[in-house]
């Protein structure tokens, strides 16, 4: 469930980016568009990354040394849970972990979501 609720705010911040992008008259990458997650987030860390210039010193602080660890450890745990490579179960320690570091990657989506309409103008 915290990987699906993850995905939702990927692809919230997402369509955000979507939209601000269109704004300003570029075209965005058509990753952000497909219909695989992975590709979806390896293209909006990429869109993001290269507009942290314009983010205040705080927020690009946080994007660039949280964004890609909360990221893996939920889209780990998920795929552990939903299409394992081995028949190891997942480890409550796993799920402890993900339940733990959610509010923290809700809280920076949070802010980027905040971010994203003013900078893109």
């Amino acid at each position: 469930m915290i990987g699906a609720a993850a995905e939702s705010i990927v692809l919230q911040l997402r369509d955000a980016v979507v939209a601000g992008v269109n704004q300003t008259g570029r075209t965005p990458a058509k990753d952000l568009n497909d219909f695989r997650i992975k590709r979806v987030i390896d293209a909006l860390h990429k869109e993001l990354d290269t507009q942290q210039g314009g983010m205040p010193a705080p927020l690009s602080e946080q994007f660039q040394a949280y964004w890609p660890a909360f990221i893996q450890q939920i889209r780990g745990a998920r795929n552990d849970a939903g299409h394992p490579a081995s028949i190891e179960p997942v480890t409550p320690e796993t799920v402890h972990g993900a339940l733990l570091i959610f509010p923290e990657l809700a809280q920076l989506a949070t802010k980027l979501l905040d971010w994203v309409p003013t900078h893109y103008r």
